[in-house]
């Protein structure tokens, strides 16, 4: 009964549609996971969901946001705008953007802004390491400019790291819709739209969980992006959980145990 109780005073504090930018035609928002003072580190992580960048909700992300923040991490979940309607690099700058709010108001949510990471899955992975390898791309936007949109460390789940291999012709309507123009035409966007064309000396440090039979981002992205960092030196874990699909399967203790590593991974580094 006393442990009970006190897991519900610990319980962590939701902000739901806190607007972080405005633009035409909509309100940005994100769902703001505050852990307990008790338990609060001052580190915080920008959660990003998937769906192929044309669908998908940030509220298929709470139960991440619910465990990072029963660790002491602020975890905000963001709505980024989403293709065909709005193209790349859109749905990227949206993002970045809402790394800058954070760091605007630090203060008032109790996090340091030098100890921001970013977690997602899927498309939302291949957004949170574009995070982790790049600063602001939209150097003409005047939404909290004056800090940076990059952050210190990124939890990459079965993220695309590059846009240019591995994926099946049948992908290429989809990258179309994303990019604004067809595969082959595309040479540009898709090196821009592909983390691993970043990585450099400055870049975060990753940590990686995928699936060896995810069907929709085949496991040689993430094997190559583990290759790139661990050439360039760069801090990185990467978790293969066999037999593993597009999906977290729960039931599946590896799988359990590989999202509390990450998180404690990400924690961790963020903290150094």
């Amino acid at each position: 009964m006393l442990a009970t109780l006190a897991l519900l005073f610990l319980a962590p504090k939701v902000d739901l549609d806190v607007t972080y930018s405005r633009v035409p035609g909509m309100d940005l928002k994100m769902d703001i996971y505050r852990p307990e003072a008790a338990v609060a580190t001052k580190a915080a992580v920008l959660v990003i969901h998937g769906g192929a960048w044309i669908g998908g909700d940030k509220s298929e992300m709470k139960p991440l946001c619910l465990e990072f923040a029963k660790q002491g991490v602020l975890a905000a979940s963001v709505q980024y705008r989403l293709a065909p309607k709005t193209r790349w690099p859109g749905f990227y700058d949206d993002v970045q953007v809402a790394v800058r709010y954070l760091r605007e108001n630090a203060s008032k949510l109790g996090i340091d802004p030098k100890r921001i990471g970013s977690c997602g899955a899927s498309a939302g992975g291949h957004l949170a390491l574009l995070l982790g390898f790049t600063d602001t791309r939209d150097l003409k936007s005047t939404e909290y400019a004056r800090h940076s949109s990059r952050v210190s460390a990124v939890f990459d789940i079965f993220g695309p790291t590059d846009m240019s291999r591995d994926f099946p012709k049948s992908y290429d309507m989809l990258f179309a819709a994303v990019l604004g123009k067809q595969k082959e035409l595309a040479g540009a966007e898709i090196k821009a739209a592909s983390p691993v064309t970043f990585i450099d000396r400055l870049s975060a440090p990753v940590f990686i969980l995928h699936g060896t039979a995810d069907p929709v981002v085949p496991v040689a992205q993430s094997r190559w992006l583990e290759q790139r960092l661990r050439a360039n030196r760069t801090a990185v874990e990467a978790r293969y959980i066999e037999g593993m699909k597009h999906e977290i399967p729960i039931s599946n203790p590896a799988v359990v145990k590989a999202v509390q590593e990450g998180i404690s991974w990400l924690k961790t580094n963020l903290l150094r």
